[in-house]
């Protein structure tokens, strides 16, 4: 620890400023610095798979269809991005339905373009293949 010449702040080691006041262990004070409680609070825009793209997804212009219905959001984000990894542009819903509203119909989905679907589920049946001869889960449509 390392007492700030400025305000006696103790600060930790791995900072090269005082986090109160921004003077660095020399007594050199920072013009920029701005406190944390001075500070904006940061926007975090929130992403919506409707209103955009997935990166490296599916364009909105394009159709998208349901192409697997997985039993979990984690399940659905790993076969859209493995798909996505395959050149198959996907996605993945971005909640889950069953537990939005408690009923039994509303597993999430991963979706592709129309136009895909057919190389799609060929991915997911070869996919489906190889976790079976390695002895891993299996996926159920």
């Amino acid at each position: 620890m390392w007492t700030c010449p400025k305000c006696a702040t103790k600060v930790d080691p791995s900072f090269d400023v005082c986090w109160k006041c921004g003077t660095s262990q020399e007594g050199v004070e920072d013009p920029t610095f701005v406190a944390a409680d001075a500070a904006e609070p940061i926007v975090d825009p929130t992403y919506d798979p409707i209103a955009e793209p997935v990166p490296g997804g599916i364009p909105i212009s394009d159709e998208v269809v349901p192409c697997y219905q997985a039993y979990s959001l984690i399940e659905a984000k790993f076969l859209a991005d493995q798909l996505n990894e395959a050149g198959i542009p996907a996605m993945a819903d971005a909640r889950d339905m069953q537990d939005e509203f408690g009923t039994m119909d509303g597993n999430p989905n991963v979706y592709c373009r129309e136009y895909d679907l057919n190389r799609a589920r060929a991915w997911l049946v070869a996919f489906e293949e190889r976790r079976k001869a390695e002895g891993g889960p299996k996926l159920e449509d």
